[in-house]
């Protein structure tokens, strides 16, 4: 079987390179330049994409380009409820993605997001606080080196109060970096969207 045929596996291509996340294995990882070009002839030949992901996850036909940060990232009250909030909902995630697979931890996601998730905007009060009060967590805690759990935590926290939003992988080359942001429709909602235009997706969740 090609390893193409790995259900755990996503990838993307850059410039003529193709860039691989292994969910299973929690690992991005490249290949030779030999093996580079035969891969992307088989994927041309093939049923695959130069942009794919595991099946069981969102389409990437609902990725929408982002064009804009949200609003309540600069602007909002500080609320100690809501930064305590963010902080002990990341504090978990970090806890979970330490212990466990991170195809676990997008699964479970996942299944919370199609339970819970409403038709509430992103654009709504109750949003707006959320997302404000990550925003001031950073005060007290980094988002260095955390950009993962923070996103899902957020997007966790979005998603109890009714809003539906995803988190997106993004990888960029020379030199090679991750990133993961948060995101509804064309809406950055962690992040500015310069940063997040520098990384080409490689998951969205």
């Amino acid at each position: 079987m090609s390893f193409l045929e790995n259900s755990d596996l996503a990838w993307c291509e850059i410039n003529e390179t193709l860039v691989f996340l292994d969910i299973s294995k929690d690992r991005y990882f490249r290949l030779s330049n030999d093996q580079n070009r035969k891969t992307l002839k088989r994927i041309d030949r093939s049923e695959f994409g130069r942009w794919h992901q595991p099946v069981a996850l969102t389409g990437l036909s609902k990725w929408t380009p982002p064009t804009r940060s949200c609003a309540a990232i600069g602007f909002g009250s500080f609320q100690m409820a809501e930064v305590a909030r963010a902080l002990w909902v990341q504090r978990r995630v970090e806890w979970r993605l330490a212990k466990q697979p991170l195809g676990s931890v997008i699964d479970d996601f996942c299944r919370v997001r199609e339970a819970r998730a409403g038709n509430v905007p992103v654009a709504s009060t109750i949003a707006s606080c959320t997302i404000r009060g990550f925003e001031h967590a950073r005060l007290l805690r980094t988002a260095a080196e955390r950009c993962l759990a923070r996103s899902i935590a957020l997007s966790l926290c979005l998603t109890s109060r009714g809003v539906r939003t995803h988190v997106v992988l993004g990888v960029r080359l020379a030199p090679f970096g991750a990133h993961c942001w948060a995101q509804a429709g064309d809406e950055v909602l962690n992040d500015s969207v310069e940063e997040v235009l520098r990384y080409k997706p490689i998951l969205f969740i």
